[in-house]
């Protein structure tokens, strides 16, 4: 059976560089540059972990879990891992190379996370939420982060793209005697939903840095923490053009 499902991953390219069990890695598609911001997301998520006592008998959700690289690596650390994916051939691909890498504690569920049922969140609610590489690509990343919070009974990782800017001043509101003051910014951009790595719409608000900081405290994150870059990061962390923030819940 092992040799069957080795057979079946290596027949399709992939997305990420999975580690087989006969020490090799999956065929890929993708670009090195790409590739060493998987690897540096993983070392990031791995520091984090070893610094939470207790993984291990804990839950943990991955939102937009794609093809399964970082569900794996949740696998490897807490008790029991569920995986929230929209798109089926994802899923799919997931199933297959977490059923050939042996992690039984692992789930899957199809599912658009801007349309999660009030009834079904008690289902999704874990200890840990990752949440990589997905607000960018979203036409509501306030609506998922903030579900994504509610989500996180302890911890939620995030990493998304962020504007090279901040904005700040304030904003009228129906007087110039009444204003308010701007927490941060979303930039306008266009996506890609007919490639695997888009989002579910053609368009996009990326964040700010300091609107994703706000967010997160204001949706019950008590501590929120930057992830700083380390020498051998991916360049877009080593120049802030993408961030990983801790959020952690009193």
């Amino acid at each position: 059976m092992t040799q069957e499902l080795l057979a079946l991953v290596r027949s399709r390219p992939w997305f990420y560089a999975f580690e087989l069990p006969d020490g090799t890695l999956t065929p890929t598609d993708s670009d090195p540059a790409v590739l060493h911001l998987h690897a540096t997301r993983r070392a990031h998520l791995r520091a984090v972990i070893e610094g939470i006592p207790g993984a291990s008998r804990m839950t943990a959700l991955d939102l937009a879990s794609h093809e399964g690289f970082f569900t794996v690596e949740l696998a490897r650390h807490f008790g029991w891992v569920q995986g929230v994916e929209l798109r089926e051939r994802s899923i799919l691909a997931a199933e297959l190379v977490t059923a050939l890498l042996g992690h039984g504690n692992v789930g899957y569920r199809q599912m658009d996370l801007l349309q999660v049922p009030a009834a079904e969140e008690a289902g999704l609610a874990a200890d840990f939420v990752l949440l990589y590489g997905l607000l960018y690509h979203l036409e509501e990343p306030l609506r998922l982060l903030r579900l994504a919070c509610r989500l996180a009974r302890r911890h939620i990782l995030v990493e998304t793209q962020v504007l090279p800017f901040e904005l700040s001043g304030r904003v009228e509101d129906g007087s110039w005697q009444w204003q308010r003051d701007i927490r941060g910014s979303f930039g306008l951009v266009e996506d890609y939903s007919e490639r695997r790595e888009g989002g579910s719409a053609d368009f996009a608000l990326v964040p700010s840095l300091g609107a994703l900081c706000h967010l997160m405290r204001a949706f019950g994150c008590a501590e929120v923490r930057l992830r700083p870059a380390g020498e051998g990061d991916h360049e877009q962390f080593r120049r802030g053009a993408r961030v990983i923030v801790h959020g952690i819940k009193g």
